[in-house]
């Protein structure tokens, strides 16, 4: 698994056309239950839509621990000053958290709408709290918390 530390470099990427984005900031924890369990938690800022966007990855303290941005064609992480490419979103998610998560549903979710996954239980009966957590159920668990800002 990638640990998200040190500090990127946002400026080596372009944008997403503002026109398409989305956005969301808040939190989010990641645990996955491997041997040895893994947790991860950050500030995040959102935006974009699954096909085309930006996540940035902060510390509490507000340190940049990864800038990721991605289009249909590729994915792009820079983390610890080193910039990664992958063939997709789903890829680099996997790369950086341990965790398949299903980010095209992730996308849906924010904008309140049930969407299944493969393996993934959502539950938004608190999203109008701000709040979203999703649990991986099959092959390696995993739980996924949002926290969003009001």
């Amino acid at each position: 698994m990638l640990w998200l530390t040190g500090c990127a470099n946002p400026l080596q990427l372009q944008r997403p056309p503002a026109d398409q984005d989305l956005h969301w900031q808040g939190r989010l924890a990641i645990k996955v239950f491997s041997k040895p369990v893994q947790a991860f938690s950050a500030h995040f800022e959102l935006q974009g839509q699954a096909a085309q966007g930006e996540l940035v990855l902060s510390s509490s303290l507000g340190t940049t621990l990864a800038h990721m941005q991605w289009t249909p064609a590729s994915a792009t992480l820079i983390a610890e000053g080193k910039q990664q490419h992958f063939d997709s979103l789903q890829a680099l998610a996997q790369a950086t958290t341990g965790a398949d998560l299903p980010v095209a549903s992730l996308f849906a979710w924010l904008q309140g709408q049930p969407e299944e996954a493969a393996g993934w239980q959502a539950d938004l009966r608190e999203l109008p709290d701000g709040h979203i957590t999703a649990r991986h159920v099959e092959e390696v668990q995993a739980e996924l918390k949002i926290i969003l800002d009001r």
